[in-house]
């Protein structure tokens, strides 16, 4: 039985750390993949976040550019017009009140913008998470069906090698497989058809041998 045992926690070993290091290795080329398309994802992302401020100061600038434009323009009509102190004040105020509405509409763009930009950031990270662990769970969920199919082809090759042991009278496997009282039985059962077989194993003794077929071991069956 110890041969058959070792051969069989050997074989049992070697498939098992094969299938582990196999689907581990598929895991982890999965994961480098995974983990590549999300930096390169991030690093576009922050590419464009970093786009968001330059682009807002640009419409900033240019918003004020064309307020000094205008207070220039509305201070030369007032003077050409002969447009008394009041009323001047007065476009001066109109124009001033739309700049800083404009502006302040473009801060707050800019700033809903940095907020998508900012949630963008953190929805990859749980993507990526996500798909981590769901690649994690087929990966454990694979690998452990092909576990126990390993470990059912290996049962059914012990099974074979215990009757094939058994056909040569050593019921060791069957003793592991059905426990040591269903196996003797098997044993002596095996004895009584094969009485010529076991004697020449030294599995019984000569008054065994007489006992169970009624000769003398050696003496002729036609005698």
């Amino acid at each position: 039985m110890g041969t058959l045992d070792n051969t069989y926690a050997q074989r049992q070993s070697d498939t098992s750390s094969q299938i582990k290091n196999l689907y581990d290795q598929q895991y982890n080329s999965k994961a480098a993949q995974l983990k590549t398309a999300y930096d390169q994802n991030v690093s576009k992302a922050q590419v464009e976040q970093q786009k968001i401020a330059p682009q807002y100061q640009t419409s900033a600038n240019q918003l004020a550019t064309q307020y000094a434009r205008n207070r220039r323009n509305t201070n030369l009509q007032a003077m050409n017009s002969g447009l008394n102190t009041g009323t001047a004040v007065q476009q001066q105020n109109a124009l001033n009140t739309a700049y800083q509405n404009n502006y302040t509409g473009i801060r707050n763009q800019e700033a809903q913008a940095q907020t998508e930009a900012g949630q963008k950031l953190v929805d990859l990270g749980v993507n990526y998470r996500s798909d981590l662990a769901a690649e994690k769970a087929s990966a454990e969920n694979a690998k452990a069906v092909k576990l126990i199919d390993n470990q059912n082809t290996l049962n059914n090759w012990y099974d074979t090698q215990a009757k094939l042991l058994a056909s040569y009278g050593d019921f060791s496997g069957y003793e592991k497989l059905y426990g040591k009282a269903a196996a003797q039985q098997m044993r002596d059962v095996w004895i009584i058809q094969n009485p010529e077989t076991a004697l020449g194993a030294g599995m019984i003794s000569a008054n065994e041998y007489k006992t169970i077929t009624g000769k003398t071991a050696g003496e002729s069956s036609s005698s």
